[in-house]
C-alpha cells in the first residue's frame, strides 16, 4: 500500500532502472542528431552536384545563344528555306547553262526566273521580319454569329 516504504535495496534498484531509461534516451537523441548531420551533408553535396549540372547546361545555352546571334540574318536565304521546309521550298533563280544555249549563250536575253515579290518574301522569313503563318493565313469570313432558339451550341454564321 501507501505507507509501506522501500527498502534500501528496490530504492537503488529503481534509481539504475531510471538512469538506464535516461541513457537509453541520450543514446536515441545522439543517434538521430548524427543522422541528421549525415542527411544534411548528403543533401549538400546532392545540391552542389545539382548546382554544377546546371551552371554547366547554362553555359551551353549561352554559348549556343551566342553562336546562333553571330551568324548573319539572311545569308544563303535558298539554303535556310530549304532546311526549314524541304518540300515547298522555291528553286534557285538561276538559269542552267543548256538554258543560256538555247537563247544564244548571252546573259542579256535571259529571261529572269522567279517572283520578285515571293523572293523578297522567303527573305524577310529567314531574317524573322516576317512570319510563315502569316504569308498563308486563311481568309476569315466576315459574318455575325446568331444564336438559335433551343439548344446550346446550334449557332450557324450569317453572311
Amino acid at each position: 500500500g501507501k505507507g509501506e516504504r522501500l527498502t534500501r535495496a528496490q530504492r537503488n534498484k529503481q534509481k539504475r532502472v531510471r538512469a538506464l531509461n535516461e541513457e537509453i534516451k541520450n543514446r536515441k537523441r545522439a543517434k538521430t542528431l548524427m543522422n541528421s548531420i549525415n542527411d544534411a551533408k548528403k543533401v549538400h553535396k546532392e545540391l552542389r552536384q545539382e548546382e554544377a549540372t546546371l551552371s554547366a547546361k547554362r553555359k551551353e545555352l549561352e554559348s549556343l545563344k551566342k553562336e546562333e546571334q553571330s551568324k548573319p540574318l539572311g545569308a544563303n536565304v535558298w539554303h535556310a528555306l530549304s532546311e526549314m521546309d524541304p518540300i515547298n521550298a522555291p528553286a534557285l533563280p538561276v538559269v542552267l547553262t543548256d538554258e543560256l544555249k538555247e537563247h544564244g549563250g548571252s546573259l542579256r536575253t535571259v529571261k529572269p526566273k522567279g517572283s520578285l515579290l515571293t523572293d523578297r518574301v522567303e527573305s524577310m522569313i529567314v531574317r524573322k521580319l516576317a512570319n510563315r503563318k502569316a504569308m498563308t493565313k486563311k481568309k476569315v469570313v466576315q459574318g455575325k454569329k446568331r444564336k438559335m432558339k433551343g439548344g446550346k451550341g446550334r449557332e450557324f454564321l450569317l453572311i
